[in-house]
């Protein structure tokens, strides 16, 4: 019984299921870069509309649910390389935000 539960388990944790609401690697990319900046600023009393500024603020910019982001960071986690490309593009991107940032004079 615990080897059919064992394959059971390995055949559902290996198949790649693409979620309905799956968001594109593009735009992945820019909600991770919006949270990564948010988590840095984090130390600052930032607050919009008397509320604090939270990752619910980055879904309502880019038109997603927490439930959606996290299907699909679910899937392309379970996706390496497609994962590694947008992870890193984000780093890219945070590198030329801080080089503009050090040319402000």
């Amino acid at each position: 019984m615990k080897k059919y539960l064992l394959i059971i388990f390995l055949f559902i944790g290996c198949t790649d299921n693409v979620p309905d609401n799956l968001i594109s690697k593009e735009k992945m990319e820019k909600i991770i870069f919006d949270i990564m900046i948010l988590n840095a600023s984090s130390g600052f009393d930032l607050k919009i509309d008397n509320n604090l500024l939270s990752d619910e603020l980055i879904y309502k910019k880019h038109n997603i649910d927490s439930l959606q982001f996290f299907e699909s960071e679910l899937y392309y986690s379970k996706n390496p390389r497609e994962h590694y490309e947008i992870y890193a593009k984000v780093k890219i991107r945070i590198l030329k935000s801080i080089d503009s940032l050090k040319n402000i004079n």
